[in-house]
């Protein structure tokens, strides 16, 4: 599934994207995401352009792929939530770090969505 530009809503329904300008969120019965601009920015792609989740994981050292599968199958098998600091690697080639967080919307005790931010903490 292609990446979507994240335009109508922020991280809960009816949220402003202005504060959190590296917001996205994931559909889980689809894996379908949405990212505002400031993740497009992030990972050196342009707004709008089409990638998938796929492409996207593979962007992160295999280090930080695991962890993030670690974390994020624990955070939707317990409707948690989760921080973590990864490496990725842009499309231009240059390592940052990121700070993702994520959150689980839960229906009927049921995951079916993550939804955070993303930041750039290389200069921390």
């Amino acid at each position: 599934m292609p990446i979507l530009p994240l335009l109508s809503h922020g991280l809960r329904a009816g949220d402003p994207l202005v504060p959190l300008p590296a917001a996205w969120e994931c559909d889980l019965a689809t894996n379908t995401l949405h990212w505002s601009p400031g993740v497009f920015d992030l990972f050196g792609f342009p707004p709008g352009h089409p990638v998938t989740r796929d492409e996207v994981v593979a962007m992160y050292t295999p280090e930080s792929a695991a962890l993030l599968e670690q974390v994020r199958s624990r955070a939707i098998a317990e409707c948690s939530s989760f921080t973590i600091d990864v490496t990725i690697r842009r499309r231009d080639g240059a390592l940052r770090k990121m700070r993702l967080t994520a959150d689980v919307e839960c229906v009927d005790g049921k995951s079916v969505r993550l939804y955070g931010t993303k930041r750039d903490v290389t200069d921390e």
